[in-house]
């Protein structure tokens, strides 16, 4: 499938039709307003382990908040070379989980980049976007 979906989309298509496949998916989850980073972080996870998607972990750090999302079937099942794109569905699940903390809109989930095969790992972070 990851090939087929490569060669018949450009990447950021791709991408992008995964964060808002994310965004569905979120929307079908949702998580309830929550106090602390904690709090969230197990309503997070509550919803991964009700679809065997994985579990995420929150860190917060000096200018972002750091989310590891392990375990994930999509990377799983496309591989480290897929995961420019497919990452797409993790940024558009959590941005809108966050959207629904009321979080100010000028924050932004992006996924970061990795040189070298993570596993099934995606890192990403919830940062204000660049001007």
């Amino acid at each position: 499938m990851a090939s087929e979906l490569s060669a018949g989309l450009p990447p950021e298509d791709i991408r992008q039709l995964f964060f808002r496949i994310g965004q569905r998916v979120a929307n079908a989850l949702p998580v309830s307003p929550c106090d602390t980073l904690a709090d969230l972080q197990s309503q997070f996870n509550a919803r991964w382990d009700g679809i065997d998607w994985g579990f995420s972990s929150l860190r917060e750090e000096a200018d972002c908040l750091a989310i590891t999302h392990a375990c994930s079937p999509l990377a799983m099942a496309f591989g480290p070379e897929a995961l420019g794109w497919s990452s797409g569905f993790f940024e558009g699940v959590y941005q809108a989980w966050f959207d629904a903390q009321r979080m100010p809109p000028s924050l932004r989930v992006t996924a970061l980049e990795r040189h070298a095969p993570a596993g099934p790992v995606v890192a990403l972070r919830l940062a204000r976007s660049s001007p």
